[in-house]
């Protein structure tokens, strides 16, 4: 019986050191993982921001991109939360999730931008035409009233000259 009894004590030993030294070096590089997610989120969202606001100075609208990066937002909160209640895992998730809703925000933020100056070179392009042919009219229409009323002028100037009358 005790030959069975030290190969248990050995592996209830081993098990139990494993748990006490092994645990804070996994909950360790859990909490550098879930600090280094957290991060990158944070930093996401800044740079969707600056995306946003490069993108509504093109003249797009990013009202409903806000929305969602107010839940980006919403959830990198959660991920804060978690991550001070020491659950790493949630954290992690959180904050995963936060850098996808970023990301999707971000990359539609740049095509709205694209939209948007495109939109904006066709309606200076349009805007350009237009004028070069409204002064086109302009010039055009000068000239003939010009010729017309020259014509009428001299015509009724000749109707009203003096006439010498024979005696």
């Amino acid at each position: 019986m005790s030959v069975l009894r030290l190969p248990c004590v050995l592996v209830v030993v081993f098990v139990f050191a494993a748990f006490v030294f092994v645990s804070p070096v996994l909950a360790g590089s859990d909490q550098e993982a879930a600090s280094s997610v957290l991060s990158a989120a944070e930093d996401a969202i800044l740079g969707a921001y600056d995306a946003f606001t490069e993108a509504e100075q093109a003249g797009a609208n990013v009202s409903g991109l806000l929305v969602r990066l107010n839940e980006a937002a919403g959830l990198l909160a959660e991920a804060r939360m978690a991550f001070e209640d020491g659950n790493f895992d949630e954290a992690t998730n959180f904050a995963g999730l936060s850098s996808e809703f970023t990301r999707e925000a971000e990359s539609e933020a740049g095509r709205l931008e694209v939209e948007a100056s495109y939109v904006r070179f066709n309606r200076s392009w349009w805007f350009s035409v237009g004028s070069v042919l409204g002064v086109l009219f302009v010039l055009i229409a000068s000239f003939f009233s010009y010729r017309y009323f020259k014509r009428r002028y001299y015509r009724r100037l000749l109707k009203t000259r003096p006439r010498v009358e024979q005696i």
